[in-house]
């Protein structure tokens, strides 16, 4: 039987990572993903002003509950999950908490976490840590464009009463931004209230004022005088028990999606670390140019190609489903990286629109037992149809669970991937028709049915080892007022997929903001000339003038559909 119990923040803070830990079922903090929301900040605000910030639900477990045999399958008094250390230094860079060594943990007394992770990690980088985000506008790639800061409130602001809007000042700051003491600024690190023994002999040092020493009184009472943490302590060592009580605690609020359930049901029950195999795959897809294949695609995809039913709903995750998953691991991620890399070799790293495009080619290579360098090149240049087709009319932002069904029942049923087209093309699934054609021409720059029309019009460049980049022809920057020779009505028209052509990246760097007319008379001789505009559907004769750009979008335009037609119909 559990109990109702409380306990000080700073009693919490001192056992978080010593016998306070995260279980693998829960998600990962989030908190700080908006660098521009003050989150921590409104925490610490409502903490001060002595506003509820809400129950926990804890797990009171023995270290000996655990099982340390990442292996062991069926061991009926032992709990086989990976625990977690609460992230205590958040930087961007690295997001994922660190996996714990049950044997290393010294106290015998542990307590898991099952609700309250994103407050109570808030509350220990606040007073305990620090966090590193990026520069707006900085690069990446720049070891400067990080800094590393520490949560701080200014005791010399007072917020009006009168004003709900107007709160107490606390800050993330590093040691060289902490504004200079004076008669509106006194910057405390906040974490320096845990260990402070006497607020009249630090505020004497530090000649503070009576408001001023009001603001350190709240911040010692409501840190380690005051009882704020208010939880319920489950103590029954029922995984079973305590998973349905984490799924009904979390299912009420907004913050956490279904998927994140059902992933922590996969977790409870993967004997190995199912987690952490999930985020180096999520994360290594996006490293490739694959985010769209995220942890929902890849949890569906795993659904899919086990042929267990696939919509998310709680008694999918069956543990006889999970084993099916867990048995099959290994030739599922060989063949969700065995689709990325045809992908690649389409020329779609960072151009996707949806995952469960990647889903379709690993169900095929799944079900077929055959990896990448297996696939014939009939097979490829089917799959290269289907990619292009389904990016073109945005196969899956529509009933995809409905889809995602009929697609698997018909590559079942095929023996190679252009009778799977052709039954989807039978069927209207995929199928583009002339009325289709006239509106693509309105697609504009960014659209992800673009760079598949513009592989249409280009089908003999090499995308698998050149990287194209999608170039304005007349560019883009010249698209203004001050541009006399182009016609007022053409202004917001730069990025019209007449505008548009495909250059190898070094010859689309070369070419920058020159006017057309202008770049091909200084690269290219008057035999080049002609052909660049044969294979670009630009007529032979018409100069790429500003002047020109009317009759450019009128015989470009119709050169470009002549092509779509002959190529769907």
């Amino acid at each position: 039987m559990g109990q109702f119990k409380d306990i000080t923040i700073k009693n919490v803070i001192e056992e978080l990572n010593q016998s306070y830990f995260l279980p693998d079922i829960q998600r990962e903090y989030v908190w700080l993903n908006k660098a521009n929301e003050k989150k921590i900040e409104q925490l610490f605000d409502s903490i001060l002003r002595n506003y509820p910030i809400g129950s926990f639900l804890f797990w009171k477990l023995k270290k000996t509950d655990i099982e340390t045999n990442r292996d062991a399958r069926e061991i009926s008094d032992k709990l086989n999950f990976q625990l977690y250390k609460f992230i205590e230094k958040y930087d961007v860079r690295d997001i994922h908490n660190e996996k714990i060594d049950i044997e290393q943990v010294n106290s015998n007394d542990l307590t898991i976490v099952l609700d309250g992770q994103q407050r109570l990690t808030s509350l220990y980088i606040g007073l305990k840590g620090s966090r590193t985000l990026k520069k707006p506008k900085a690069w990446w790639d720049n070891p400067t464009a990080f800094e590393e800061k520490r949560l701080y409130i200014n005791l010399r602001y007072q917020p009006t009463e009168e004003n709900p809007d107007d709160n107490y000042q606390f800050e993330f700051l590093n040691l060289s931004n902490i504004p200079p003491i004076d008669e509106s600024n006194f910057w405390f690190k906040v974490g320096d209230i845990l260990c402070i023994e006497s607020l009249f002999g630090y505020a004497r040092e530090k000649n503070l004022l009576d408001k001023e020493m009001a603001i350190l009184e709240k911040l010692k009472n409501a840190f380690c005088t005051w009882n704020l943490i208010s939880y319920f302590e489950e103590t029954e060592k029922n995984l079973d028990k305590v998973l349905k009580i984490f799924i009904r605690v979390n299912s009420g609020g907004t913050q956490l999606s279904y998927s994140d359930l059902l992933m922590s049901i996969l977790t409870a029950n993967f004997s190995s670390d199912i987690r952490d195999l999930m985020n180096k795959l999520v994360d290594s897809l996006a490293e490739k140019g694959f985010a769209a294949m995220g942890r929902d695609q890849v949890l569906k995809t795993c659904l899919l190609l086990t042929e267990c039913n696939h919509i998310f709903q709680l008694k999918n995750f069956s543990k006889g489903n999970i084993h099916k998953i867990e048995e099959n691991w290994s030739k599922i991620t060989d063949s969700i990286y065995d689709a990325i890399h045809l992908a690649q070799d389409f020329g779609y790293a960072n151009q996707l629109s949806s995952g469960y495009i990647i889903s379709v080619l690993a169900f095929y290579m799944f079900r077929k037992s055959i990896r990448y360098t297996q696939v014939c090149p009939e097979d490829r240049e089917e799959m290269w149809k289907f990619v292009r087709n389904a990016q073109i009319t945005s196969f899956f932002t529509t009933s995809l669970d409905t889809k995602l069904s009929y697609v698997s029942n018909v590559l079942k049923g095929a023996s190679t991937f252009k009778e799977f087209n052709e039954k989807m093309y039978d069927n209207r699934y995929l199928r583009i028709t002339s009325d289709d054609i006239e509106q693509m021409m309105a697609l504009e720059y960014g659209n992800p049915a673009i760079l598949p029309l513009l592989q249409l019009l280009y089908p003999n460049l090499d995308y698998k080892n050149s990287v194209f980049h999608i170039d304005h022809i007349y560019p883009k920057s010249k698209f203004i007022a001050k541009n006399e020779k182009l016609p007022e009505i053409f202004r917001e028209r730069k990025n019209c997929l007449f505008n548009l052509q495909l250059l190898e990246g070094r010859e689309n760097n070369a070419k920058r903001s020159k006017d057309p007319e202008i770049w091909l008379e200084e690269g290219y001789n008057a035999e080049e000339i002609r052909e660049y505009k044969c294979k670009n559907y630009i007529p032979e004769n018409l100069k790429l003038d500003w002047e020109n750009i009317s009759q450019f979008e009128e015989a470009r335009s119709k050169m470009i559909a002549n092509r779509l037609r002959e190529v769907f119909n």
